[in-house]
């Protein structure tokens, strides 16, 4: 399940007195009038250190260790600041798969579904009705791993030729279908590296002409809650200490053919509520780095989900070096590099001038 849906599990479980009590917090106590559990710290005495709300939030308050908790803080934040305490690494990763563990939750993206069977005579009809409908993000599947065996594990010429080399074919499972003329870029589950979907850009010239569309990622696909690339990178992002953040995989491909595994893709230009909960699990530098025909005040918006949370930054390219539509990951590498050295980052005084243009807009 999703890092929202596990929260929501706990809360409706009633499982919050359990996980303080399994991370070494003492003094447990709730708080009924008020709806809030407070305890101490697994490494303090203070009885009313932490306060973690009773809501499908599980909002966190600690208030002797504010340096590592602040307002977007919850009681993801809490377990992995107290296991850290034992294991220095102890990553995002690692805190939804503990609490999956002590849960006795699947550690799957897969809807668990209930297995009793309730036959409907009017199963046949609503079969042929319901294979039109677009699936939402509940409803969505895993995929079967069969189903790349549908296609040849090489790309096309085209793709090869902007630079995506042997090496990340392999890490990421590129593969090709001559049937549907598209290269195929599987999309794994940021947690598990579960099969979601794939996104097939298609290798027809001239394609619009034949109103053949460029892309098209398999329907249902649950964008939103996911991060391209980071299944494959995570560990090289936890050891450079940043992660890229770009819009489409491709990007994340080109950068990974230049020994650069620090890419992300949000498969779009908007940040859901999920992605910035992962990426901030990362606990590291977030680096925005949005195509070129994108506006600054979008950009900075991108950032001030961040602000204050973790250090984040920006590439904007005000020097005009890229092309109109392109992504920082399309510029040759000694391009990209001196982006890098000179990205902005995203200080009171950038966030001071998004509150400015904020205020225009009224």
């Amino acid at each position: 399940m999703t890092v929202i849906e596990l929260k929501e599990w706990i809360y409706s479980n009633g499982k919050i007195e359990f996980i303080l009590n399994e991370i070494g917090c003492g003094h447990i106590v709730y708080h009924p009038s008020k709806e809030y559990y407070s305890c101490s710290n697994c490494n303090g005495d203070n009885k009313g250190a932490v306060n973690i709300k009773n809501n499908k939030y599980l909002n966190c308050v600690n208030y002797t260790r504010e340096k590592e908790f602040d307002d977007n803080s919850d009681l993801l934040t809490l377990v992995q600041y107290n296991k850290r305490i034992s294991d220095s690494k102890f990553s995002f990763f690692d805190t939804v798969k503990y609490l999956h563990k002590i849960l006795g939750l699947p550690l799957t993206f897969k809807k668990q579904e209930d297995k009793k069977e309730v036959v409907d005579p009017l199963y046949i009809f609503k079969k042929v009705k319901t294979k039109r409908k677009r699936q939402n993000v509940l409803d969505f599947h895993v995929l079967n791993e069969n189903e790349l065996q549908d296609f040849v594990p090489h790309i096309h010429i085209d793709f090869f030729r902007e630079g995506i080399m042997s090496w990340t074919v392999k890490k990421f499972g590129l593969a090709y279908s001559y049937r549907y003329k598209r290269n195929i870029i599987p999309l794994r589950y940021w947690l598990t590296g579960e099969l979601l979907g794939f996104n097939m850009r298609t290798s027809v010239e001239n394609y619009e002409l034949f109103d053949i569309k460029k892309y098209f990622i398999t329907p249902g696909y649950p964008k939103q809650m996911n991060l391209f690339g980071l299944w494959e990178n995570k560990e090289i992002i936890q050891d450079k200490g940043y992660v890229v953040v770009y819009e489409a995989e491709k990007s994340v491909l080109k950068r990974d053919s230049l020994n650069d595994g620090t890419g992300v893709a949000l498969s779009g230009h908007e940040i859901s509520d999920e992605q910035v909960k992962i990426l901030i699990g990362l606990n590291c530098e977030i680096i925005i780095a949005l195509d070129k025909d994108i506006d600054i005040e979008h950009v900075r918006h991108c950032c001030e989900k961040f602000y204050g949370i973790r250090k984040v930054s920006y590439l904007y390219d005000r020097w005009d070096l890229l092309g109109e539509r392109d992504s920082p990951a399309d510029s040759i590498n000694k391009i990209f590099e001196f982006m890098m050295q000179y990205r902005t980052v995203y200080d009171y005084g950038e966030h001071k001038k998004y509150l400015q243009s904020l205020n225009k807009k009224k």
